[in-house]
């Protein structure tokens, strides 16, 4: 069950990302029910698996996929 909630978790950040609505690290948190800090380590994960670049725009309030190559 635990992985279950991981895999929720995950789905829900993507699809947060995708629709720029994460909002800052610490709302982020709430969303997703676990720790600012914990924010950071789980978009790291994100990073690795997707291979993509996850990045932050302070004027969107948003974390957004972004391309290594632009």
């Amino acid at each position: 069950m635990t992985g279950l909630k991981y895999y929720e978790r995950y789905k829900l950040l993507i699809e947060l990302i995708e629709k720029k609505k994460t909002g800052s690290p610490k709302e982020l948190a709430l969303k997703l029910g676990i720790k600012e800090r914990m924010v950071y380590n789980v978009l790291d994960d994100l990073r690795l698996y997707l291979e993509i670049d996850i990045s932050y725009s302070t004027e969107e309030n948003s974390y957004f996929f972004s391309d290594k190559n632009d």
